[in-house]
């Protein structure tokens, strides 16, 4: 079976509203009001087996059990550092990947080389603010922002808000 589009909050975010991360209420909020909400699976540390305890090993847990599996669309939140192992295990499966936080005190985005790879692997960056983007670019002789985009939080269209959702996985479908 294609599943649609997979969401993968960094590790250690819950679903559960009393101990939920900033990420996984924009993320929960933002799936409620998409478009494509039914086809939208988000995948969380929640029912995480007891021995995971690390990204890394969250990550690897996730593309090891998913391997056979076909995606249209993996989102990546605020975690630079899983683009890789998804690159690896799902080669053909577009990418999207969100910063929320500062790209030069992430795993993965804290080198040029690093963020310039991120470029190349990925379909498509989200940044929730200009000044994020901005760290992103930061040291880059050239700043090609062709598969970038800031959607900022708690801005919505009020006449559709199916629009916003539309926007963020245009040109990827």
């Amino acid at each position: 079976m294609r599943e649609k589009i997979i969401i993968i909050l960094p590790f250690k975010e819950s679903l559960n509203p009393k101990i939920a991360g900033a990420v996984s209420i924009y993320v929960t909020d933002s799936v409620k009001n998409s478009f494509y909400k039914n086809k939208i699976k988000i995948i969380s540390s929640d029912r995480a087996n007891k021995k995971i305890f690390r990204n890394k090993n969250y990550i690897l847990n996730f593309c090891e059990t998913n391997k056979r599996k076909k995606f249209d669309i993996i989102e990546i939140h605020n975690r630079p550092e899983y683009v890789k192992y998804i690159k690896k295990y799902f080669p053909k499966t577009k990418i999207v990947l969100t910063f929320h936080n500062d790209p030069l005190t992430l795993r993965g985005s804290e080198k040029l080389q690093e963020r310039e790879n991120l470029l190349k692997d990925c379909n498509k960056i989200i940044f929730i603010s200009r000044w994020i983007q901005n760290r992103f670019f930061k040291a880059f002789v050239n700043s090609n922002y062709i598969n970038t985009d800031i959607i900022y939080h708690g801005v919505r269209k009020l006449k559709n808000t199916s629009k916003r959702s539309r926007i963020r996985y245009r040109n990827l479908a």
